[in-house]
């Protein structure tokens, strides 16, 4: 076996101290990585891993995937992002709803409902958001999917929503499942009745 490395990789874009869990347990799924450990403060991860099993391309790549960047590397700037944006079109968004609407829409709904508590500045809800638009197509009407602002809204403090992204599903006004830290897509299929087996 070869000698251990420990790599102290600074993260940029890390708003909350939410973030650390997400990109703890993302970077622990590669096989080599021995331990990770993030830091909010000084906004990095501490990595230690077999040189002989991982590469830190692929450390750094799991860290990307869940939408942070590396204070070391470079990455194009926000004119080029939009041109790309421009060019391939914008899909249609999540709809979201605010205080005012969640009785209604979701409370009150006859069909079975997904809400996701998000922010514009959490990278992680970012790389989220097109996975669950896409369950939102998928359900065709036999459930509903809303999104839902923490940074403008108060209700998530009644569902003691402690980090993002987080999906509630509610079936008659009350919360049937919970997920949180990057949830994955299958099992809140399964949670609105959309998986096929």
């Amino acid at each position: 076996m070869a000698e251990l490395i420990v790599k102290t990789i600074p993260i940029t874009r890390m708003d909350c101290p939410t973030c650390i869990p997400v990109l703890e347990k993302e970077v622990m799924r590669l096989e080599g990585v021995k331990e990770v450990r993030g830091n909010y403060m000084t906004k990095a991860l501490k990595v230690t891993y077999d040189p002989g099993s991982v590469q830190l391309a692929e450390i750094e790549s799991a860290i990307e995937r869940v939408g942070y960047r590396i204070a070391y590397k470079r990455y194009p700037g926000p004119l080029s992002r939009l041109k790309d944006l421009l060019k391939r079109g914008e899909p249609e968004g999540i709809p979201s709803i605010s205080d005012f609407d969640f009785p209604g829409k979701v409370l009150h709904a006859s069909k079975t409902v997904a809400v996701l508590f998000s922010s514009p500045t959490c990278p992680t809800c970012q790389v989220f958001k097109p996975a669950f638009r896409e369950l939102g197509e998928k359900a065709g009407g036999r459930a509903e999917i809303y999104e839902m602002d923490i940074s403008s809204t108060e209700t998530w403090r009644k569902y003691d929503i402690l980090s993002i992204p987080t999906v509630l599903v509610f079936k008659s006004g009350e919360v049937s499942e919970r997920f949180t830290a990057l949830p994955r897509m299958d099992d809140i299929e399964k949670s609105l009745g959309l998986a096929t087996t």
